[in-house]
């Protein structure tokens, strides 16, 4: 049977000693450093949960940006364009005006030429009618 005796009483408080020095010296202190990273880690985990909802309400706010600038710059196009086309019907009918101009102006210096080649020709003929008549006649 078990006998209780000095030594198992030796044994006993030292056992109990070396828990009480133990828990002060090694469990405390690695407790808190536990808890202190688990702190560490949830504050880091929040921030990060806080950045991204961050990054995804700018990313939100860019798209809309983006969205509006892309609606203006096709509005603005389309005024260019618009504003193109006036501009290029203009031009044509002024160069439509100009050719119509130069084409009449054209056409009477060529009637004016007609008529002056036509004269220059029929007082020709007569004198061409006189040689030929002279040099048949002869």
């Amino acid at each position: 049977m078990l006998q209780i005796d000095a030594t198992f009483l030796v044994i006993f408080a030292i056992i109990w000693i070396l828990l009480f020095v133990l828990t002060r010296i090694f469990w405390n202190p690695m407790t808190r450093l536990v808890k202190d990273r688990e702190a560490q880690v949830e504050g880091d985990q929040a921030s990060a949960r806080k950045g991204l909802k961050e990054y995804e309400q700018s990313l939100q706010t860019i798209e809309a940006t983006l969205k509006s600038a892309r609606l203006a710059a096709e509005k603005v196009r389309g005024d260019l364009e618009a504003e193109a086309l006036k501009e290029k019907s203009r031009i044509l009918a002024e160069a439509g005006a100009a050719s119509k101009t130069e084409i009449e102006k054209a056409k009477a210096a060529l009637e004016a030429e007609i008529t002056r080649l036509k004269r220059e020709l029929g007082s020709e003929a007569g004198r061409l009618a006189v040689e030929i008549e002279k040099r048949l006649l002869n």
